[in-house]
């Protein structure tokens, strides 16, 4: 994969992933007070992992190309362990305040 190529998939993930953010602050003014806590502590938790997607995107975007090869893998392997904690955020979310939103 390309630096290109990664970046193009970063941002979209990165994309992704703060559409659900605003829907779910939009979503959280319409609960109740419980449903709100939890809400909140949810956006406290994925803001910050988000904001670390953001930076890893840009640390790899700050790479030189003549070094790319170089770092190619460990960029890469960043961004997976990266958009895994973004999901692990998302599916703990989920599970617990799915049933506010259905």
């Amino acid at each position: 994969m390309t630096k290109e190529e990664l970046l193009s998939k970063i941002q979209v993930t990165i994309d992704e992933q703060q559409a659900k953010l605003e829907s779910l602050k939009a979503k959280a003014l319409d609960e109740s007070n419980e449903a709100i806590e939890d809400v909140r502590a949810a956006i406290a938790d994925l803001e910050p992992k988000l904001d670390q997607a953001k930076a890893k995107a840009q640390e790899i975007a700050e790479h030189a190309d003549d070094a790319w090869d170089e770092v190619k893998d460990s960029v890469e392997e960043g961004w997976n362990e990266a958009t895994a904690k973004l999901e692990e955020g998302w599916n703990s979310l989920t599970s617990t305040v799915k049933s506010f939103f259905s």
